[in-house]
């Protein structure tokens, strides 16, 4: 009964403080899960923190750089530039690229049927098309069309208000004169034909023409007479610029159609806009005008510049024929050309313009930097060049050094002349000192007041040389005025007269001191 009683209360022991033990496990288990779920919510509002503090900090940085940069937002910055372009921006690039590799030729007629979408009422504005898509039905490109537009818009019109009354020229089948010297004189063809000279633009750079005289005409008269770009033909410059821009988008021949429209460029949203092309045309124009003009403005500072150097290798160095010109020729063509695809691909279309009104603003900007880096030019040429810089700080470095050596040799001859000269010999014994006796030690006053007597003694001695020999000049020149040198060995008659001044003057001699001595010589001299 006792073993029983004993095994009862070990089990019941036992059980208790497994139930204590698992009372413990399960307070501690919730201590511990309270625990986490604190941490958990502290590191909640920790992160919730880093979040406020990252957007707070993310739009001040957004605020601040556009503040510097008025047309750049955060979503420009965190956006990818370069990018593939879209499917819309894809069939504007198709119809650009179709459009300059077909050839111009009287006759030419292409159409295709107008079914009112969305694309296509996009693009019925565009200077290629002829009038009337709507009623026809048909978008029409026609090459007489586009020809007969140039004529009227670039080549009659312009000159009508200063010409008064004049004639169009076209025939009865609606055609302007082709060979005609107008094509040269006043639209900047290089032929009487103007369709060789659409070789390499075909359709699209004739129908840039055409845009640039029906809606640009502010930037078209730049080129004719009386512009400030009219030394560059307008035809041959337009055709040109749409070549340059060709090259930008990748529209050329030996460019493969699924590689451009593969490649990754900073300015394929902006074209997603049909006017997109349009405008670059006109603002790529104004860009290459404004080439001329800086440049003309730089030689012009280049030729100040040169002729303020005066240096003896301007002179030496052979000069070509137009060197000394400010004006701009057709010679400088290639120059102009090149700056101005420079500055349209890295500084215009570079920039990553996504629309057409930023694209404009951005060529503002750029105007204005250019317009202030000539006139720096400009100012620069009006100061002297290095060498005569050099030259004249040079010159005045040594006028100064001259003038302050010959300044200091002046005070060291006035000192020198002030000074006792030396006394080598003995000196005598002063009143009240015997011969045998030290002489007594002279205090620092009785030094300083004997310097400055002698110092006065030495003046007055110099002043009194100075009139002893002034006074023997003086009597030596009336010897000479009245006796004549010594060693002239010539006869000279001398009257009674004569002998009698002669005679005097000998008696005469010079006393400043007494005044009743002083003889008048003009006096004496007189008849």
């Amino acid at each position: 009964t006792t073993t029983t009683t004993t095994a009862t209360t070990t089990t019941t022991t036992a059980t208790a403080t497994s139930i204590n033990n698992d009372t413990k496990d399960q307070t501690n288990n919730s201590n511990g899960s309270t625990a986490n779920k604190n941490n958990m919510e502290q590191l909640s509002k920790a992160t919730k923190a880093v979040s406020r503090f990252s957007a707070m900090a993310i739009g001040n940085t957004g605020r601040a750089i556009g503040n510097l940069l008025p047309t750049t937002t955060i979503q420009n910055l965190t956006q990818r530039k370069y990018t593939l372009p879209d499917k819309t921006v894809a069939s504007q690039v198709l119809m650009y690229r179709q459009l300059l590799h077909t050839k111009c030729r009287p006759g030419l007629r292409l159409s295709r049927p107008y079914q009112a979408t969305d694309a296509q009422k996009a693009v019925l504005h565009m200077p290629w098309w002829e009038q009337g898509i709507e009623d026809s039905g048909k978008m029409v490109i026609s090459y007489d069309n586009l020809i007969v537009r140039l004529w009227m818009n670039g080549a009659i019109m312009p000159f009508s208000d200063l010409m008064g009354d004049v004639q169009t020229l076209i025939d009865d089948k609606g055609m302007p004169p082709i060979p005609h010297p107008h094509w040269v004189d006043r639209l900047g063809f290089q032929q009487h034909d103007p369709v060789t000279d659409f070789r390499s633009g075909g359709v699209l750079s004739l129908a840039m023409m055409v845009h640039m005289v029906e809606s640009c005409m502010p930037t078209v008269k730049r080129f004719y007479g009386g512009g400030d770009a009219q030394v560059l033909p307008f035809g041959i410059t337009s055709i040109n610029v749409t070549d340059m821009l060709a090259k930008f988008l990748m529209l050329a021949k030996n460019v493969d159609r699924m590689e451009a429209l593969m490649s990754q460029k900073p300015f394929w949203r902006m074209f997603a806009d049909p006017n997109a092309i349009l405008a670059v045309q006109d603002i790529a124009m104004n860009m290459m005008c404004d080439v001329v003009v800086e440049l003309k403005r730089e030689k012009t500072a280049k030729r100040i510049n040169r002729t303020d150097a005066g240096n003896e290798n301007d002179a030496t160095q052979p000069k070509m024929p137009m060197e000394d010109a400010d004006e701009v020729t057709v010679f400088d063509f290639p120059q102009i050309l090149e700056k101005t695809e420079r500055r349209v691909r890295d500084d215009l279309l570079g920039a990553g313009p996504s629309t057409v009104d930023e694209l404009k603003s951005i060529a503002g900007r750029l105007r204005l930097r250019y317009q202030a880096q000539i006139e720096a030019k400009e100012w620069r040429a009006e100061l002297p060049p290095p060498r005569e810089q050099l030259r004249q700080a040079t010159g005045q470095a040594v006028s100064t050094a001259t003038n302050a050596a010959a300044g200091m040799l002046e005070r060291i001859k006035s000192n020198t002349s002030k000074l006792a000269p030396p006394n080598f010999g003995l000196a005598r014994p002063k009143q009240g000192e015997e011969e045998g006796e030290e002489p007594k030690q002279a205090t620092q006053e009785e030094s300083a007041k004997e310097a400055s007597e002698t110092m006065n003694q030495t003046e007055d001695s110099n002043d009194d040389d100075d009139d002893k020999v002034e006074e023997r000049s003086k009597a030596k020149t009336i010897e000479e005025m009245l006796f004549g040198d010594d060693n002239d060995s010539s006869d000279v008659l001398v009257d009674d007269a004569t002998k009698e001044v002669m005679s005097a003057a000998a008696n005469f001699s010079i006393d400043d001191d007494d005044d009743d001595d002083e003889v008048d010589l003009d006096q004496m001299l007189s008849p």
